[in-house]
């Protein structure tokens, strides 16, 4: 165990954990498919893969401004990851739809997190794998 970790409380290793399982798995996309993408973008991917919705909503979800959800969705435009349509009766908003390219990565993303997955059973055991999964999923505070 890393030495720094064990004086970290709940809260922080949590957020240790959840960096390097995000890295881990952007590691493992680049070295598979030799495209970078960002968490921000990956988790713009996910946010779209969930439901179609507007870059304003998609923006409130990740709790960015804006301007940086336009920005990140623009350049997942000009990876043909993502699509724009109009909302009809609305000249404003526009939804944000995956593309076949889009969906391919999400579910690639998901093989690779099972991939993941597995690998962290085969270290902790299945039994501890359940018993921290059924911890996370409840609502705490």
């Amino acid at each position: 165990m890393d030495n720094y970790l064990k004086d970290l409380n709940l809260i922080d290793l949590v957020s240790e954990k959840h960096k390097k399982l995000r890295k881990e798995v952007m590691k493992l996309w680049d070295k598979q498919h030799g495209e970078y993408i960002s968490d921000s973008e990956s988790h713009m991917l996910g946010t779209i893969n969930i439901k179609e919705t507007t870059v304003a909503e998609i923006a409130r979800k990740m709790n960015i401004s804006r301007q940086a959800a336009h920005k990140c969705s623009k350049k997942l435009i000009e990876g043909g990851y993502i699509t724009m349509k109009s909302v009809e009766g609305n000249n404003r908003d526009k939804l944000v739809i995956l593309t076949l390219k889009g969906e391919a990565y999400c579910k690639e993303m998901l093989i690779l997190k099972q991939e993941i997955e597995e690998e962290i059973v085969k270290n902790i055991g299945n039994d501890n794998m359940q018993f921290l999964k059924e911890m996370l999923r409840k609502d705490w505070i």
